[in-house]
């Protein structure tokens, strides 16, 4: 990609429930909407086509010029302050432990993306989830979202850029250090070898 802008956004195709933030254009404007901001109607508001109306899903992976983030180092400049109800356990008056199961408090966040409605020109990358995308979000219990689905779809991802490089799999899981490769290039070295995991380095 070789284009002249300020951000490049990177997207996956919204899935109904998902907690992601959703990235639309508000007067002609890019913006990422909190989840809990959007609203259960607005998130689950269909287009024509059958698909999400809000279906780009931001998975917080932002490509920026280094003179759009320049234009932001000025202590006159503030990011906006986003509330979030959160469950917050505290201590009692008599000394025990409460864990609610419903808000009881407010959080207040600020976020990176804050700063696209400033820009002059950008990209919303659309990108394939199963190359991009495995957010760990939940307990092990939740069954999604959770370390052992991070872990599926970060070997079966290595293994994919593993054998477009020519390598052959011996043992499985293989991972891959990061300082090898980021995103399946670099791996040239591994064509007609035998691999075998759990971590090359």
């Amino acid at each position: 990609m070789n284009i002249e802008i300020s951000f490049c956004l990177k997207t996956v195709l919204k899935q109904p429930g998902e907690l992601v933030g959703s990235v639309c254009l508000d007067k002609g404007r890019p913006r990422v909407t909190e989840y809990s901001e959007l609203g259960a109607e607005l998130a689950e508001r269909r287009a024509e086509d059958g698909r999400l109306l809000f279906c780009a899903g931001s998975i917080a992976n932002h490509l920026y010029s280094l003179s759009f983030l320049e234009s932001f180092c000025d202590a006159s400049f503030h990011l906006p302050y986003h509330r979030a109800s959160k469950k917050i356990p505290h201590v009692a008056a008599d000394g025990s432990l409460v864990k609610p199961t419903s808000p009881n408090g407010i959080k207040l966040e600020q976020f990176v993306f804050d700063v696209f409605d400033r820009s002059k020109n950008f990209y919303i990358w659309e990108v394939k989830r199963e190359d991009e995308f495995s957010p760990l979000k939940n307990a092990e219990s939740a069954g999604k979202d959770c370390l052992s689905t991070c872990r599926t779809d970060l070997a079966l991802l290595n293994k994919k850029w593993l054998k477009k490089a020519g390598a052959r799999i011996k043992t499985e899981p293989v991972y891959l250090s990061c300082s090898l490769s980021y995103c399946g290039e670099g791996l040239e070295r591994f064509k007609d070898q035998e691999v075998s995991g759990p971590l090359l380095q």
